[in-house]
């Protein structure tokens, strides 16, 4: 990881014979799970454990199947709806599986508040990818209030279960490639030290959780930058969101 420096820059930067029914249904699904449909009380032997597996499955699947239709579809046509349908059959028969275990029952219950983090995070980047295309379709750009709250330097909690979900992304997808995490801050004076320092701890912040979640510090290079304007203006949200803005910008492909 290189010592962070400084940039200064005025330049603006979604069984198997279910599966029609799944697939037509998979954001009902995902919303159902969301509402408490599958509530989170202590796990107790007999039928309640029934099909706990098949929804913490459906609930993965989906989520994971969603990103990789955005992905692959560039955010239009059938791509996420797609995806999630299908990831939610693969996940809803792999789960399946595992309600006929006693001995995963409590495990189970954890494991489906994980995921439900997890499908959280797979949400926030389908929607990110669909924008990207949309409006910046050659750059990795984040609006800052998806990793920070206000003005902290520290991650919020939600946006963790996002970096976690981008590190499982970029693990084994270009392993020996290096990653700029380049941090932005607005400032009206291109000298302001409190941007620089907003900047700068914030790059340091997010290279940080990546490498917790295990992503080699030697991939790894923060870019603090100050501007004097937005990095971009999204047409479709508050012109000023990107005032703060984190962009993955990968090199040595």
């Amino acid at each position: 990881m290189q010592d962070p420096m400084v940039y200064k820059s005025k330049a603006p930067q979604a069984a198997v014979a279910t599966c029609e029914a799944v697939l037509g249904g998979c954001n009902i699904l995902l919303a159902l799970l969301f509402a408490g449909c599958v509530t989170a009380k202590e796990p107790v032997e007999g039928p309640d454990k029934m099909f706990s597996g098949t929804a913490m499955g459906a609930l993965e699947g989906a989520g994971a199947g969603a990103v990789t239709g955005a992905q692959l579809s560039a955010g239009a046509g059938p791509g996420v709806a797609v995806g999630a349908g299908f990831g939610a059959v693969v996940g809803m028969i792999n789960g399946a599986m595992s309600d006929a275990s006693e001995d995963t029952q409590r495990r189970l219950q954890t494991g489906l508040k994980r995921e439900k983090k997890r499908s959280f995070a797979q949400e926030v980047l389908a929607e990110h990818y669909k924008r990207r295309t949309a409006i910046h379709p050659s750059r990795d750009i984040y609006p800052a209030d998806i990793f920070f709250s206000g003005d902290s330097v520290k991650m919020c909690p939600s946006g963790v279960s996002v970096v976690a979900e981008i590190a499982r992304m970029n693990e084994f997808r270009l392993p020996y490639s290096r990653l700029i995490i380049a941090s932005y801050a607005k400032a009206t004076a291109p000298d302001s030290g409190y941007a620089e320092h907003l900047s700068q701890e914030r790059a340091k912040e997010f290279v940080n959780r990546l490498v917790q979640m295990g992503i080699e510090p030697r991939r790894l290079e923060t870019r603090p930058v100050v501007v004097e304007a937005p990095v971009l203006i999204d047409p479709f949200d508050n012109p000023t969101r990107y005032n703060q803005a984190i962009e993955i910008i990968a090199i040595d492909r």
